[in-house]
């Protein structure tokens, strides 16, 4: 099969247990407010999204020998509502209008202040639910895991699991603010920002179907030796996205980290082997929030002329190389539809356009 089809495999009941778990909020809301709340909610999560981190932790389960143990679907679902959760507040945190082409959570409650109040404190009360919808489609994740019918010792360990990345989370976007703040930054440095930040959660993840599926310790370590690489990968990929990709695929604008002076793969491999010109260019614009697109365009070409597109791009693929041989010498081995998974998504995530 594709990567694809096995994907798809699962995706159908990923996103039946998210509706059906959001739809049971909106039921028993208490008022309609809370009830367009959760419908807001819902909204936000299912606009679209990739959902491998819950097709993953599912593969996880299944590829160790799952079994009846609970219902992995809905614990499933914990993971994709941490993922959005971190996604409302990183939208705020940035300043982002737009996320998966759709009006962002601060945003949709700016606007509906502003168009049924007045008063000109759309943007305090648009940061204020900001606030408050991460912080509670996080507590659904852990909410769909204590619903999803495991053991007590397994529900609490995947709790505990899914607690410390939420952690670890929080310390990786702490780390990345402080590392936009800095001149220059390491390589060694950008890459434990990105595993807090960004190959945690895939991590976890799989962690927690590997757990709730009864994995060996080898499995379990294994997989998420697997995890860090493949996130990482994932993220350089992104970084490329963020500043050369299709906005209409990405469905963010193409300038956002370049006004926001983050220190991606490609701004700290370009810092490296930049030239006093080139230098003063980077340090003029990077973190200027009204950038001009020509001023932008100049940024693009240095990326371009140190090499540090290239350079990234090659960092993605050995970081892929070095997950797949992770999978392969997995002993015991992964159930063989789960091991074909794995190995497809390491691919994807250094090929993927959106």
């Amino acid at each position: 099969m594709t990567f694809e089809e096995l994907v798809y495999r699962h995706l159908k009941e990923v996103n039946a247990a998210i509706n059906e778990f959001l739809d049971a909020k909106i039921a028993h809301a208490f008022t309609p407010y809370h009830a367009e709340y959760y419908s807001n909610i819902r909204e936000f999560v299912m606009r679209g999204g990739k959902r491998l981190r819950p097709v993953s932790l599912v593969n996880a389960y299944f590829g160790v020998g799952g079994r009846n143990r609970g219902d992995i679907y809905k614990a499933s679902i914990s993971v994709e509502l941490l993922h959005n959760a971190t996604l409302i507040h990183d939208d705020l945190i940035d300043h982002d209008e737009t996320r998966r082409g759709k009006e962002t959570f601060h945003v949709k409650y700016r606007n509906w202040y502003n168009e049924n109040f007045k008063g000109g404190r759309g943007d305090d009360f648009g940061m204020t639910m900001a606030i408050l919808g991460g912080n509670t489609v996080y507590n659904l994740g852990v909410e769909a895991l204590l619903e999803a019918g495991f053991s007590a010792e397994l529900t609490c360990e995947a709790i505990s699991r899914y607690q410390r990345v939420f952690e670890e989370l929080i310390e990786g976007v702490m780390f990345e603010t402080i590392l936009s703040m800095k001149e220059k930054v390491s390589f060694n440095e950008y890459m434990q920002m990105i595993k807090m930040k960004t190959a945690a959660l895939l991590e976890a993840s799989v962690e927690i179907g590997a757990i709730l599926g009864g994995g060996s310790e080898e499995q379990v370590q294994a997989l998420k030796e697997y995890s860090v690489l493949v996130g990482q990968a994932f993220q350089i990929q992104d970084d490329i996205l963020g500043t050369f990709g299709d906005e209409e695929e990405t469905g963010k604008p193409t300038d956002g980290d370049i006004k926001e002076g983050k220190k991606t793969a490609l701004v700290v491999y370009a810092l490296e082997a930049a030239g006093p010109t080139e230098l003063s260019v980077l340090k003029s614009v990077l973190g200027k929030r009204d950038a001009s697109p020509s001023e932008v365009e100049k940024v693009r070409k240095i990326f371009l002329d140190t090499g540090a597109l290239k350079k990234a791009r090659e960092t993605a693929i050995k970081l892929k190389d070095e997950a797949k041989k992770k999978i392969k010498s997995l002993n015991p081995p992964l159930a063989n539809e789960a091991e074909e998974y794995f190995l497809g998504l390491a691919d994807f995530v250094v090929e993927r356009i959106y």
